[in-house]
Formats: structure tokens, C-alpha cells, sequence
């Protein structure tokens, strides 16, 4: 190792073992170097480059580092647009790769052009790791370039990606080949000219198993003391060697960096409160523990160093600690990284500075590793009142979370809290007799919020409604913005709204009245949803023609404002209705329109991503093809995925559509008894599917009688208003039974019953055989079977879009699905799926 002491460079020291595999580096188009932090990766690497290329050789170093997922990635971007232009833009454009995104991501990757030799390093890639996805790894692995080496320089990988490595053949350099044996610690320290017998060398590597920053320490304890080092651990070597030696400005100094791993000097100056850095905190900078990446202008600190000064900072007492946090903090607030500043201020449990951000995009964003929901909660439940008073807008915010967490309870305190805090003495103070504009913003707000305590019901949030429109006058809403997942991310305003029997006109008329006033207050958001209502009702009464208008009104109307929740649900229901149509080609229109509604700003979520699996998994069940459900679904995993109550109702009922299919009755029957009231559910439409699934699991098991009873209250339900096509769906699998309930109970529905009892069954056998015509692999649409089958082929996407008469971002958008369902990441598995 090459470090700094007293100004001196000491010399790096490798073993011939390790100098073998670096000579291989520029013979391997990819090479993972792989261990544990203070093995010298990242100096071994830099020093084989710098000593070992010709000069001008382009190196192209990424560091990632403790930041938003997001942001790292398009750091990381930014250096492959500089190796290839159109694949580093490319890149960009997808974002961070999901599983709909995955595809084209690694297309891109292998899509890379570079003639001459260059190198690509991704230092750190442990802490990117855990946001991209396994192909996305393997395709940096086998990427496209000619003359490009990529170089991932890592701590320990995720046992999946080490089989990817050891199973592929590329260079890979392990803790083996980093480790000092006693021969290599002899050779290290004569270098360093400080000669060891071979026993003490021995010692050594009993010490510190060949680790080589243990190994360096050690060296310095014994340069300096003329003996080896008695202290445990490595934290204690480098408490003894390191920090013992600091001054107590230089300690002080490096306190307040320890919250970050990376800091530029502007960056610690701002830490420091000083304009220009003095003498002893540059001294300190110049640890042999911290590396300057020049180019970038950053301090590295080590991983193991800064552990240490973390356990320092704790030492110092909760006061020091809270300040260095603080610090941290500020900084971050400045600099426009919200998310950050708000996970020190969490940690440091200010809650003044949490309240004084702006809040309004971080309902589903994650802070600290766990959800902003929970220190919403927490700040709800915890934070004094005078700040609360202080700052009523964001409590406002955080009051709107809980509510989209289905924390409704909570949701009410903190309501009637915020009421008291208006002055408002109980009543909703009117728009003139509000002190100032910014009083009648708030109080407005509160009233707009406060409308949601009558969810679902209509007439009584409308009421509420118009207070809030009288108060908050031609101004839109600082809470609710148009990003947010309308409907807590229920795509089926039918579930929600319809919740009185023989009541349905009614309500589609009191959510038109709804949608009017509340979309022009929060600027959009909901657009199209009572339009998708109407639709919905239309297609559930058998009307086709008026639902299929009414469904792109509403695809229409929430396109205009990027509302993907309604357009995910004016998508789904023209599947449905091209299904009754026997319509393939208006099938696979209503799927592709689905990715769109997921890429507007700020939309593309884990709620959305959530959603779209829903959807997928209602019409995977549908045709009877439960093998490309989401595992999550499958699993009823929803924690972390269904962040409010209308999502998990509607995930499970997904998940129990795969048990019945599965033909696991009785766990069908056991969970619906347990989360179904006795009395039914609150919305008609959402009971009468359970009450379906118990029929069909009650039918299966031999229970007619339960079965029939099931219907029949199915009936009383839903058929007052004419909903016949969801007991057209399930005619078939209850044999009969349906028919004779209506026959008997319903007559003057009979004949609308059999129509679209006849026009579904149709249409499913029409477009099932499309769905598997040719043996399609997993559940590739018939669009998708064209275009997987051409790409197979060796058609490029700007020939394949030619051939199909497409655009070629239609072609990319088809990949993606297509390699997202067959699980593959490159078109050679492609070829291989389709021969299979």
C-alpha cells in the first residue's frame, strides 16, 4: 500500500498471486473485484491503471455513493454517454430500471459501441447494488463494447450475482487473492524498510488474517513503538494509530464530516461554518484513511474510519451528536436534497427543521431506509404544539400521508388538532373573515382535507367541498397535488363510490358533482374518474357501446392532467370490453396504453408499479394463467407494496383468484370469512366477487347449498342496478347455478343476463386461443409474440417497428414487457425462449 505519513509517500505492496490477476484486467472485457472493506481494492485497481496503460488510455471512474438511488444512476449514465453517446442517453431516458424497464436497460447495455481500448470503472457498486436489478448487472458484465473493460470494484456481492460472475468465466479478484500470507507481510514491511522475523510475520497474519489495512496499522504501531500492536479489532488498531494521534480541532473537524462518506471542501466548509478550510483540517484530509478523487473534487473516507468516527461522535454525548446531524442536515436542506436533510433532522429528532421543508412530494418516498409514513406518524404523535402551530401547512402534509396510509384514526386527531390550531372556535372560519390570504389558504386546505372524513360518502364530502371552494376562492391546493395516486390508488372509482343498492345513478350523478369542484382545486387531480365511473356502470349493465365511449372520455380526461391511477382504470376496462368484442387488436391497445400511464412526472412508483402487477394479475386470472402473477401477489406479500386499504382489498382479490384457481378452496373460504364483516362489505361491486369466490370454493368442496346462498345475496346486491356481466364472468365456473338464481329471482334480467353470458364466453375462448396461439411463451400478448418472434429473428427495433407499421419506441415499450414476462435480459435468450 501506498500511503501518506508526515508528508512522506509510503509504497503499496502486492503480492505476485494478486500481480498475476491484474495482468489478466486488460484481456478481460469485464472483471469484479470482490471483498470486504480495507483489502485495497480500489488502490490496486487505480494503481494497475495508472502504471499499466498507455498513456491517454480514457478511464472513466464512477464512485457511487451513499445518495438517492436515482441520482447515483444517472451519475452513472452520464459516464457510459461519455464511452457512448447514444447508449448513455438512452439509459438516462429509462431511469432507474424496473421490471417494465429492465428490458430495454439492458438492450441498451448491450447496445454499447466502443472501438478502443477503454475502461469503465464502478467503484463502490455495493451501495447501488440494492436498486438495480440482477440483469442489469449481468448485462454491465457482457455489455456491448469491442474495446471496453468494465471494472466493478465491490464489497461482498449478493449470492446470486457471485454465481453470475463465477458461472460466466470473467476475471474475478477475491479476498484470496487481496489477503497477505506471512512471506507477503516480510516482503511489505522490508519495503516499508522495517524488517520483521518470518515468527513476528506470522504473528501478523494471525492478527489480522492478511487484511491489509490490519496489516498497514500493525506497521505503523511497529514503526512507531518498535512492537507489534496488542489491540483488538481493527476499530481499536485505528483508534490507537489513527485517531489517538489527531489534535482536538482535527477531531472535532472530522466529527462533523462523519455523517457523510463522501464531502467536497465546499461541502466541509459549510459543515465547518468557515469560508476557506484552515491548516489542520486539510492535515487531517490527508489521512492515508481518506482518498480525493481529483476529478470529482470528493473526500472518500474509508468505510472503517468512518465507522470509527461515528462511535466517536456517539461518545461525544446525544448534544454533539444532534449538532453534527444538524449540520449535516442544513447542508443538504441548501443544496435541494430534501430527502436527505429530512433523514438527518428525523435521526436527530428536530422536528422544526423536519416541518420547515417542503414536504409535498414525499408522501411515498422513503427516508432513513423506512417509509416517510412513519415519520409522519411519529411527527403527528411526537411533535410539540407550538411547533405544530408554527408550521400548519406541512402538518397538513403529514396529515394527508396518513390518510393515503390508511391511518385514518390518526388521520382524525391530527385534524381536530390542526382545527383548534386555526382559531377557528370549532366552525370553518368564511373566506372574508379570515385574517390574511395565507389564513384562509390554510383554513381552506384544512376543510379540503377535512372532506375526506366522510369517504366514501359523496353528498357529505361534497358538502365539505364547497366550504373549502368558497374559502380557498381560484387557488389550488398546496397539499394535494396532482401526483399523488388518486383514490388512495384504487383504479375502480365503482369499488368506492357504489355503496347503496339500487342507488347507482345517484352516485355516478353526486361523483360528477364531486370530480367538478375537487379537480379544479387540486389542479387536475381525479380527472376522468366520474367519467370511468359511468363507464364502469355501463359495461357491469352489459351497454358495450356507451362504456366503451365513456372509457376513453375518461382515458382521455386523465391523460390531460396525468392521473395514472384513472387511466390504468379506463385501461383495464377496455381490455374487458374488447374481450366481449372478441377484439385482439383493441386487447393489446388497452395493455400497451398501460406503461404510458406509468411514466407521467413523479408517477413512475413503487404505488404505480404496485398497481400495474394488480392489474396484470386481474387479467392473468382471468385467462387462467397464474404462473406470471407477481410473486408478491401470489404470496399475499403486501407489506411495503399496498400502502393503503383500496390497494390490499384489490391485491387480495387477486391473491385469492390464484388460490381458487390453484384449487385451494378451503384457504379461499378461511380467508374471506376473516376479512369479509358478516353484514357484507361497505361497496356492493367489491362484495359481490368475494361472495363469487365463496360460491366457487363452496361449489368445488361439494356445497351447493352454501354456494347458492352466496349468489343469491350476490344478486340481492348488485342486481338492482342491472350489474349483470361480473355473474356472466362466473356463470361458467359456478355450472348453472347463476342462471337458475336470476331465472328464479330475477326474470326481467334474464335475457340481458344470457346476451352477456354469450358475448363473454365468446370473446374469452376467441381471445384465450390468441393468447396461446402458437404455444406464445408465458403470457406474451399476440403483438408481443410478433415482435419477440422478429427480434428473434436478428431484426433490429427500427426494422422491426418498419415491418409491424409502429414507432420505435412502440417496439422498445413490447421488449420490455417481453423480457420482463419470459424473465430473460438479452435477445440471445430470446431466440433460445422461442425455440422452446
Amino acid at each position: 500500500m501506498e500511503q501518506r505519513k508526515n508528508g512522506k509517500v509510503e509504497p503499496h505492496y502486492y503480492s505476485e498471486r494478486l500481480k498475476r490477476k491484474l495482468d489478466k484486467l486488460r484481456f478481460a472485457p469485464a472483471t469484479v473485484v470482490e471483498a470486504p472493506s480495507g483489502y485495497g481494492k480500489t488502490t490496486a485497481i487505480r494503481d494497475y491503471l495508472e502504471a499499466e496503460l498507455p498513456t491517454g488510455t480514457p478511464v472513466y471512474w464512477f464512485t457511487a455513493s451513499d445518495e438517492a438511488p436515482a441520482a447515483g444512476y444517472r451519475r452513472l449514465c452520464r459516464e457510459i454517454e461519455k464511452i457512448d453517446r447514444d447508449a448513455g442517453k438512452r439509459l438516462f431516458k429509462i431511469q432507474l430500471p424496473n421490471a417494465a424497464t429492465i428490458g430495454e436497460a439492458v438492450d441498451a447495455l448491450k447496445s454499447i459501441r466502443c472501438m478502443y481500448e477503454s475502461y469503465l470503472v464502478i467503484d463502490n457498486f455495493q451501495l447501488i447494488d440494492n436498486a438495480l436489478m440482477p440483469a442489469f448487472f449481468t448485462a454491465l458484465l457482457e455489455h456491448g463494447g469491442k474495446g471496453l473493460h468494465v471494472i466493478i470494484v465491490t464489497q461482498m456481492l449478493k449470492r446470486n450475482m457471485l454465481a453470475a460472475v463465477t458461472g460466466s468465466g470473467l476475471l474475478h479478484i477475491s479476498t484470496a487473492d487481496l489477503r497477505l500470507c506471512s512471506e507477503d507481510i516480510c516482503r511489505y514491511y522490508a519495503l516499508a524498510n522495517m524488517s520483521i522475523t518470518p515468527e513476528e510475520a506470522q504473528d501478523v497474519e494471525c492478527y489480522t488474517e492478511g487484511w491489509i489495512i490490519a496489516v498497514y496499522l500493525q506497521l505503523r504501531a511497529f514503526r512507531e513503538t518498535g512492537k507489534l500492536s496488542n489491540a483488538v479489532g481493527i476499530l481499536a488498531l485505528m483508534e490507537h494509530l489513527v485517531w489517538d494521534g489527531l489534535t482536538v480541532e482535527q477531531k472535532i473537524f472530522l466529527l462533523y464530516l462523519s455523517p457523510f462518506e463522501m464531502v467536497t471542501v465546499q461541502q466541509a466548509c459549510a459543515l465547518m461554518g468557515c469560508s476557506t478550510l484552515p491548516e489542520y483540517a486539510m492535515n487531517a484530509l490527508a489521512s492515508p484513511f481518506i482518498r480525493y478523487e481529483p476529478a470529482a473534487g470528493l473526500y472518500e473516507l474509508h468505510s472503517i474510519l468512518n465507522e470509527l468516527l461515528i462511535q466517536k461522535r456517539r461518545e461525544r454525548g446525544a448534544d454533539f451528536e444532534r449538532e453534527c446531524l444538524l449540520r449535516a442536515g442544513d447542508f443538504c436542506r441548501d443544496d435541494g436534497q430534501t430527502a436527505a436533510a429530512l433523514g438527518f433532522y428525523a435521526q436527530a429528532m428536530d422536528y422544526g427543521r423536519i416541518l420547515s421543508l417542503d414536504l409535498s412530494h414525499m408522501t411515498f418516498e422513503t427516508v432513513n431506509g423506512v417509509p416517510f409514513a412513519e415519520l409522519a406518524l411519529d411527527t403527528a404523535k411526537n411533535c410539540p404544539s407550538d411547533l405544530k402551530k408554527e408550521h400548519i401547512l406541512s402538518m397538513l402534509r403529514i396529515a394527508w400521508t396518513l390518510l393515503n396510509y390508511g391511518m385514518n384514526d390518526e388521520f382524525n386527531v391530527l385534524m381536530d388538532e390542526l382545527r383548534e390550531m386555526l382559531d377557528t372556535g370549532g366552525q370553518v372560519l368564511p373566506y372574508r373573515s379570515a385574517r390574511n390570504a395565507a389564513d384562509s389558504q390554510l383554513i381552506g386546505e384544512w376543510m379540503l382535507l377535512y372532506s375526506f372524513r366522510s369517504f366514501p360518502h359523496l353528498n357529505e364530502m361534497t358538502a365539505d367541498l364547497r366550504q373549502a371552494a368558497l374559502i380557498l376562492g381560484n387557488r389550488c391546493s398546496q397539499v394535494i397535488l396532482p401526483a399523488t395516486p388518486w383514490c388512495f390508488g384504487n383504479y375502480s372509482p365503482l369499488t368506492e363510490f357504489y355503496i347503496t343498492p339500487g342507488e347507482a345513478e345517484g352516485e355516478a350523478e353526486a361523483l360528477e358533482e364531486y370530480i367538478a369542484i375537487y379537480s379544479r382545486l387540486t389542479n387536475g387531480h381525479g380527472s376522468g374518474a366520474d367519467a370511468l365511473f359511468r363507464a364502469e356502470l355501463a359495461y357491469q349493465r352489459g351497454d358495450l357501446s356507451n362504456a366503451e365511449i365513456l372509457a376513453y372520455k375518461a382515458a382521455f380526461l386523465a391523460e390531460s392532467k396525468q392521473q395514472s391511477v384513472v387511466q390504468l382504470g379506463a385501461a383495464i376496462l377496455l381490455a374487458h370490453i374488447a374481450l366481449h368484442k372478441e377484439d385482439t387488436a383493441g386487447w393489446q391497445c388497452a395493455i400497451d396504453s398501460m406503461e404510458r400511464a406509468a411514466s407521467f412526472d413523479r408517477q413512475d412508483t413503487f404505488v404505480i408499479r404496485s398497481l400495474l402487477d394488480i392489474i396484470r394479475g386481474v387479467l392473468l386470472n382471468e385467462f387462467q394463467n397464474q404462473t406470471s402473477i407477481a410473486d408478491w401477489l401470489k404470496n399475499a406479500d403486501f407489506a411495503g407494496r399496498c400502502p393503503s386499504p383500496s390497494m390490499t382489498n384489490n391485491a387480495l382479490f387477486v391473491h385469492l383468484s390464484f388460490l381458487m384457481h390453484q384449487g385451494e378452496f378451503a384457504r379461499v373460504i378461511g380467508t374471506v370469512e376473516a376479512v369479509r364483516p358478516a353484514e357484507g362489505l361497505l361497496s356492493p361491486y367489491r362484495d359481490i366477487f368475494a361472495c363469487f369466490l365463496m360460491a366457487v370454493s363452496h361449489m368445488a368442496l361439494g356445497n351447493r347449498a352454501k354456494a347458492a346462498e352466496f349468489v343469491e345475496y350476490a344478486a340481492r346486491r348488485a342486481l338492482p342496478d342491472g350489474l349483470v356481466s361480473p355473474f356472466a364472468a362466473y356463470s361458467r365456473l359456478l355450472h348453472g347455478l347463476v342462471d337458475e338464481v336470476i331465472e328464479r329471482d330475477h326474470p326481467a334480467l334474464l335475457d340481458k343476463f344470457k346476451a352477456v353470458r354469450k358475448r363473454f364466453s365468446e370473446g374469452w375462448f376467441t381471445l384465450r386461443e390468441a393468447y396461446f396461439r402458437c404455444e406464445l411463451p408465458a403470457d406474451l400478448t399476440p403483438r408481443e409474440y410478433e415482435v419477440a418472434k422478429l427480434a428473434a429473428e436478428g431484426l433490429r427495433n427500427s426494422e422491426i417497428a418498419e415491418k409491424l407499421v409502429v414507432t420505435e419506441s412502440t417496439v422498445r415499450a413490447h421488449l420490455r414487457a417481453i423480457f420482463r414476462k419470459l424473465q430473460i435480459d438479452r435477445r440471445t435468450k430470446l431466440i433460445e425462449k422461442m425455440k422452446s
